[in-house]
């Protein structure tokens, strides 16, 4: 009959040190179990936490607010920057920004503008989310605080301000509009490529629409003034667009006459002295005196210290998070004829500023 009974450790060593099993260790067990599920309680805790903060905090999917000087929450004054140039995805942000402000309104807004402008569009939606504000919120000043570049569209969506400051150093103005379309016509010859084009018969203003593969000519109608030229359409919408910047700071500036203000919208740029003294702006300062003059506008009691917060436009929980956009996810990948084309479409689309140009 074998013997089933486990082999006798060698001469000098316990059964226990030989690596018998002995009793189960359930308490161990216990722990581990205890620790993971404290950990996922602390998890949970810190996302509530999190979720909390940015719903709070919050005044956009994109934005939440950080303190600048803390103070009286019943005199708060929020800073909402508009950082760089003026595009769609800018314009979105400052549009919700002000919304969200509109719907649980503080004492006073201030526009921190650092912008040399961008596109027409976008800078008079800005516009319009500083005028949907006032209307909704007239008891609420609203003053723009220019930094080192408020111009072209960097003025224009903070011409409603109830005052605008602008640091020693910065410079604004620009009125102005500008519109630029490539012409690829040389580079296609010398490599080899010739675009062909047809109209519709019902549509003969097309031919001498703008074509990226195509110089503007006199000779072919392109540079004409009779008004088909595409020198000339784009002239008309370009015109057009000086005309609303006008209006727009007709407005905003009740200083300033109609004939003023086209005199000032020749499209140069001032220094902050220059724009004081033609009117543009109401002071020279920083953004603390900006600050300051919103206070006194929403008659913050002497004595009493504003809490000042600023609009984060990378807040929110992925802000918190550390999560951030990749600058290559904004370069196009798609290199198919379809996308290919759709680029080059794109691309000979004229597109209207209201950018800043030195002159």
């Amino acid at each position: 009959m074998t013997d089933a009974r486990p082999p006798m450790p060698p001469p000098g060593m316990t059964p226990a040190a030989f690596g018998s099993p002995g009793p189960p260790r359930r308490g161990r067990g216990l722990w581990v179990v205890a620790l993971l599920l404290a950990g996922l309680l602390a998890f949970s805790l810190l996302l509530n936490l999190l979720l909390a903060g940015a719903s709070v905090g919050s005044l956009t999917a994109m934005g939440s607010e950080e303190v600048l000087q803390a103070g009286d929450h019943g005199a708060r004054i929020v800073v909402v920057p508009v950082q760089g140039g003026i595009d769609d995805a800018m314009a979105s942000y400052f549009a919700s920004a002000m919304g969200s402000l509109s719907d649980a309104p503080p004492s006073a807004v201030v526009l921190r503008v650092n912008s040399g402008g961008g596109g027409v569009s976008a800078s008079d939606r800005m516009w319009d989310a500083v005028r949907r504000f006032q209307i909704r919120r007239p008891d609420v000043p609203v003053v723009a605080s220019f930094g080192s570049v408020a111009a072209s569209g960097g003025y224009y969506m903070a011409a409603s301000s109830d005052a605008i400051v602008c640091e020693p150093t910065g410079i604004t103005g620009s009125i102005g509009v500008i519109a630029q379309v490539p012409a690829l016509e040389t580079l296609a010859r010398r490599s080899g490529i010739e675009m062909n084009t047809v109209v519709a018969d019902g549509s003969p203003d097309k031919a001498v629409a703008n074509d990226l593969f195509k110089n503007w000519r006199e000779e072919d109608g392109t540079l004409t003034p009779a008004g088909r030229g595409s020198e000339a359409v784009l002239k008309r919408l370009i015109n057009s667009a000086w005309e609303r910047f006008v209006e727009v700071v007709d407005q905003g500036r009740e200083n300033l006459s109609r004939p003023q203000v086209e005199a000032l919208a020749t499209g140069t740029v001032y220094t902050a002295q220059e724009a004081l003294d033609a009117g543009l702006i109401d002071a020279v300062g920083y953004l603390e005196q900006a600050i300051d003059k919103a206070a006194e506008l929403a008659n913050v009691g002497e004595g009493v210290t504003p809490h000042v917060t600023r609009v984060r436009r990378d807040g929110g929980l992925k802000g918190l998070l550390g999560v951030r956009r990749s600058p290559a996810a904004a370069w196009p990948t798609d290199l198919s004829a379809e996308a290919v084309r759709t680029y080059l479409e794109d691309l000979g689309q004229a597109r209207l500023s209201y950018r800043m140009q030195l002159r």
